[in-house]
């Protein structure tokens, strides 16, 4: 089973915070311990500074020290700072009392006023020394000295360990908090997803129609084009149910009559049967193809109108080339429309068909857009549509078998079609002395 979202954010931003805070812990631990180093560094300057402060000539021109230093460690035996004094020729001036079984490394060779540190193995320790070479003016000239100062390593790394065990102590706590925090806004950042999940479950059971809370704009369009989805399934449902009940009612004139010339032997009836049958043909084909068209409006893609337009009329030409009809088409070549095509072809080709069936010479088509809607006009010459039948046309929920005489199953299709796009329908007279079908898409 595929992992949740909030799981899959969840373990992202687990393993980014381990990664962050692994990395921070690395960079503050080698920042302290450099820290460490260079505050134990300046603190044996410091060692050294205070001895050559301290350090005196005798009578004898022999440099001592006092009895006790100023640095308490350098007073007790074996502690973790030593200090020492040696002549140029290695020879020991002074020691420190910290010095009683501890030998430091000879130091090697130095110039004058320099410092060097270093660091050695001394018995089972690790010290960091630093030795410092400086001379001293007597009576009998100058004399070199060199200042050794050492301290124990494990000072340092006690102070390291310390900061460290503190240190993932508190990473270890602030990415706890974090990860609740994450939780927390995880929960409530998918809570709307939540939300939908839920309200589909009860549109599921039936205990609703739509989705209708009020969601974020992230998944607005979402829950919007769900309705749109359960609207067309809905209408698609509606509108299977009706064409077939439409289609009963339909034919229960036609298979009476025909049951009538089977119970008759007369062969003038035969006419009269054929004549019902095609009814039944074009009863059965209006009802399909209006069920068909339902549920492909939300599929629709944008298509160029004028060469559809084009298609039609080149057909139709050739069907009514007795007419020798004036054919004028107003449509601009970037004109698109939003609708599947052969929803198209079919209500472009019902109203042209209409128009071409009875106009007397002259047809006029044309479109524009018009606050972003397509308004298509269809005119021509002929007798029109007085008012009655214009209203029966345009009221919906007509079933086939009450179709305006003299236009057939047509424009019913039509209107079936603009009810799917929420379209619209309008007839007056035109221009041309006939009837003008206007259709807004």
């Amino acid at each position: 089973m595929t992992a949740s979202i909030h799981s899959r954010i969840l373990i992202s931003a687990l393993i980014i915070l381990i990664l962050f805070m692994g990395l921070t812990g690395v960079v503050l631990d080698k920042a302290f311990r450099n820290s460490v180093e260079n505050s134990q560094r300046e603190n044996l300057r410091t060692q050294i500074y205070t001895l050559l402060a301290t350090a005196e000539l005798d009578e004898n021109n022999q440099l001592q020290l006092p009895e006790e230093i100023t640095e308490p460690r350098l007073n007790i035996a074996e502690s973790s700072l030593q200090a020492r004094i040696i002549t140029i020729n290695k020879e020991l001036v002074w020691q420190s009392k910290s010095m009683l079984n501890t030998n430091l490394p000879l130091p090697p060779e130095i110039k004058t006023g320099d410092f060097s540190f270093s660091k050695h193995r001394i018995k089972q320790d690790y010290f960091t020394i630093l030795n410092f070479s400086t001379l001293w003016i007597t009576d009998k000239g100058e004399q070199a000295y060199i200042f050794q100062v050492a301290e124990n390593i494990k000072v340092l790394n006690t102070q390291i360990a310390t900061f460290r065990k503190n240190l993932w102590v508190w990473l270890a706590g602030v990415s706890f908090i974090l990860i609740i925090i994450q939780m927390f806004i995880l929960a409530w950042g998918l809570k709307p997803l939540r939300r939908v999940a839920d309200d589909l479950l009860k549109i599921e059971k039936g205990t609703e129609q739509h989705l209708s809370g009020h969601y974020p704009k992230e998944i607005y369009s979402l829950s919007k084009n769900l309705n749109q989805l359960i609207d067309s399934s809905q209408q698609q449902l509606t509108r299977y149910r009706d064409s077939l009940g439409n289609m009963a009612h339909s034919l229960k004139t036609p298979l009476a009559i025909l049951q009538n010339i089977i119970d008759s032997t007369a062969i003038k009836e035969k006419n009269t049967a054929i004549e019902q049958l095609k009814i039944i043909n074009d009863i059965v084909k209006y009802q399909l193809q209006r069920a068909a068209t339902a549920g492909r409006s939300q599929s629709a893609s944008t298509i160029p109108l004028l060469p559809v337009t084009n298609k039609i009329i080149s057909t139709l030409n050739k069907v009514y080339k007795d007419k020798e009809i004036d054919i004028h088409i107003d449509i601009s070549s970037s004109l698109t429309i939003k609708i599947d095509e052969g929803d198209l072809f079919e209500l472009l080709g019902n109203l042209i068909e209409n128009a071409y069936k009875w106009c007397d010479s002259k047809v006029s088509v044309s479109a524009e857009l018009l606050n972003e809607k397509i308004h298509l006009s269809i005119e021509d010459n002929g007798p029109g549509i007085n008012k009655e039948e214009r209203e029966r046309i345009l009221l919906r929920g007509q079933r086939a078998d009450q179709n305006t005489p003299g236009h057939g199953l047509g424009l019913a299709m039509v209107n079936d079609i603009l009810l799917l796009y929420k379209g619209s329908m309008h007839i007056t007279e035109s221009t041309l002395g006939g009837a003008r079908i206007i259709i807004e898409i």
